[in-house]
């Protein structure tokens, strides 16, 4: 009988313990070089900076350059319609991320053909756990991004030790029934100054 209160007093701790993680805001710090790995194919993108609640890099993919600006540091843009995107969501109140907190909207933007678009969005703070990429292993907020007429969520899994996301799974918007993952394959601290 001892046992099993001790084990139920431990397990409730446990779960208090998960449930009671919160992190704060923050981007990585500048000069943070991040490689990401997708499909055997490396992006590398180093942090440039910060512009209030959105982080700032530059990418390079495949002989590509892009700035990315990441709003939350959860949803990133590089373009005048992502931009449109995620300035729609109210992102701020996930923050402190806390498992269970979670916002629906509603967004109108204007899609890559030109067109407007609305999409009913769910974003959810929805679990605290490990995550193994080729990085390394990293203790994650899980945050679930769900639109209406997408066939999987796209996830991010944002490590506070990082200030950034290690993983993110999301469908493809080429062919909708598959899906893209990208792991983080390598990081490189910033230099000291």
């Amino acid at each position: 009988m001892k046992l099993v209160i001790a084990t139920a007093a431990a397990c409730i701790a446990f779960s208090t313990a998960v449930s009671a993680q919160t992190a704060e805001f923050k981007c990585p710090a500048t000069g943070t070089e991040l490689t990401y790995r997708t499909a055997g194919t490396d992006s590398v993108r180093v942090a440039t900076g910060q512009d209030g609640t959105v982080c700032l890099s530059k990418s390079a993919s495949a002989g590509e350059n892009k700035e990315v600006r990441t709003h939350y540091g959860l949803i990133g843009s590089v373009d005048a319609q992502g931009e449109s995107y995620v300035k729609g969501i109210d992102l701020k109140s996930l923050w402190p991320l806390k498992v269970g907190n979670k916002t629906v909207q509603t967004v109108n933007v204007t899609g890559r053909d030109g067109k407007s678009y609305t999409s009913n969005v769910t974003m959810t703070v929805a679990a605290y756990e490990k995550v193994t990429v080729p990085a390394g292993t990293f203790d994650t907020f899980r945050v679930e991004e769900s639109k209406a007429n997408d066939p999987a969520p796209h996830i991010h899994w944002w490590a506070p030790a990082l200030a950034t996301s290690v993983k993110e799974s999301f469908p493809d918007w080429r062919d909708r029934s598959k899906l893209m993952v990208y792991e983080l394959a390598a990081v490189k601290a910033a230099a000291k100054p």
